[in-house]
C-alpha cells in the first residue's frame, strides 16, 4: 500500500513502516519499535480509524522524546498542536493509548531484554543496530512489549479544543494559557517566574552574531530579591508598592499605581511585616479614599538599605558584563 491510510485496520505494517520512516527521515530500530507499538497499543485499547473517524477519540502520552515518537504520531496521527499527544519526560520507550469515548487505556512498554533477543534472530548480521532492526519487525510482541491496563484522568484544561483560560504572569507580563499559572504569595506567576525555566530571564543578549561585536546595543539586566527559608520577603515590586503608598498615603491608590488590587497589596505588607519582625506601614481613619496611609521610620531605613544594595550590585554586575562582552 502507498500513500495515507485513514483506517488503522486497512493498513499492513510494511505501509505503516513505510510512511512513518518517511516523516522521521530514515529508518531505525526506534521506527520500528514505535510503529509496531502504535498498532498494539491502539489495538488493545479498541480504538479504530485514529486518522479518520476515531480521531477525536484517542490522545497518546509519550514517555520519550526519541525516534519512537515521531512514529507514534505518524500511526496515530497525534500531535502536539493538536493537543492529542501529551509528552511525560520520563524517559522511558513507553507510550498509553487512551480510548477516550470508553475509557480504556492501555500502556505499552518496549522490554529491555529484546535488544539481546534480536541478535538471536540474525546472528549473522554483525552490526548490533541493524540486527535490532530487522529482528524488531518479525519479533512476536510479547518479545517486544510488555503490556498494562492503566487508568487516566484528563483534566479539563488538558482536553483538545480552544484555551479555557488566559492570564497574565504578574513578573514577567507574559501570558499562560490552559490554567498551567502558579499562584504564590507574590501573585499568579508562569511556571519559569515561580520555580525557574530552561531559559535564563533577565538577559537580552546571548546570540552568537551579537557576542562577537563589543558595542551591538547588548544590555544586561539583573533583578533583586530576598527570602528568608525559601520565601518572599522583598524585591523590586514591594519597594514600587511602599514608594507609592509614601507618594500617594494611600495603599489604595498605590495599588491602583502598581496595577495590583488592595487585597494583595494589603497580604503583600502584612507578609513583609510578619517576616522583617517590623511594622512598615500605619494606617490612619479618615484622608483622602477612605484611608490614609504613610510609611514607618523603620520602611524608610529598609528602603534606603534596599536601594544601596540595589544600586551597589548593579554596578557589580554592569562592571564584570563589560569586563566579559565589551572586548
Amino acid at each position: 500500500m502507498t500513500g495515507i491510510q485513514e483506517n488503522i485496520e486497512d493498513m499492513d505494517f510494511d505501509s505503516l513502516l513505510d510512511e512513518s520512516a518517511k516523516i522521521h527521515g530514515h529508518l531505525c530500530p526506534g521506527q520500528v519499535l514505535g510503529v509496531r507499538m502504535s498498532m498494539l497499543g491502539l489495538g488493545k485499547a479498541g480504538i479504530i480509524d485514529p486518522k479518520g473517524n476515531g480521531r477525536k477519540n484517542i490522545i497518546v502520552f509519550v514517555e520519550m522524546d526519541r525516534c519512537a515518537t515521531d512514529a507514534v504520531q505518524s500511526v496515530t496521527g497525534c500531535s502536539l498542536g493538536h493537543r492529542t499527544m501529551k509528552f511525560m519526560d520520563y524517559g522511558k520507550m513507553a507510550a498509553t493509548f487512551l480510548n477516550l469515548k470508553t475509557g480504556r487505556a492501555v500502556r505499552v512498554i518496549a522490554r529491555e531484554d529484546s535488544r539481546e533477543k534480536a541478535k538471536e534472530y540474525f546472528p549473522e548480521i554483525e552490526n548490533k543496530y541493524t540486527a535490532q532492526l530487522e529482528a524488531y519487525k518479525i519479533m512476536p510482541d510479547e518479545e517486544l512489549f510488555n503490556v498494562m491496563d492503566v487508568n487516566i484522568s484528563i483534566r479539563p484544561e488538558d482536553m483538545p479544543g480552544r484555551p479555557l483560560s488566559r492570564v497574565k504572569c504578574e513578573n514577567c507580563g507574559e501570558y499562560i494559557q490552559d490554567m498551567r499559572e502558579i499562584h504564590r504569595e507574590r501573585g499568579v506567576l508562569c511556571k519559569p517566574c515561580a520555580d525557574g525555566g530552561y531559559y535564563m530571564p533577565g538577559t537580552d543578549f546571548l546570540l552568537p552574531r551579537a557576542v562577537q561585536k563589543s558595542h551591538n546595543g547588548l544590555k544586561i539586566k539583573s533583578k533583586l530579591w530576598i527570602e528568608i527559608e525559601g520565601e518572599p520577603v522583598f524585591g523590586r515590586g514591594r519597594r514600587f508598592l511602599l514608594e507609592a503608598i509614601d507618594k500617594h498615603g494611600s495603599i489604595n491608590q498605590a495599588a491602583k499605581e502598581i496595577s495590583i488590587s488592595y487585597k494583595r497589596a494589603w497580604s503583600y505588607i502584612k507578609a513583609m511585616e510578619e517576616r522583617l519582625g517590623v511594622s512598615l506601614v500605619e494606617r490612619k481613619a479618615g484622608g483622602k479614599n477612605g484611608g490614609g496611609a504613610t510609611l514607618t521610620k523603620e520602611a524608610r531605613e529598609f528602603l534606603r538599605r534596599y536601594e544601596s544594595l540595589e544600586n551597589g550590585i548593579k554596578e557589580i554586575v554592569d562592571e564584570k558584563f563589560k569586563r566579559i562582552f565589551e572586548r
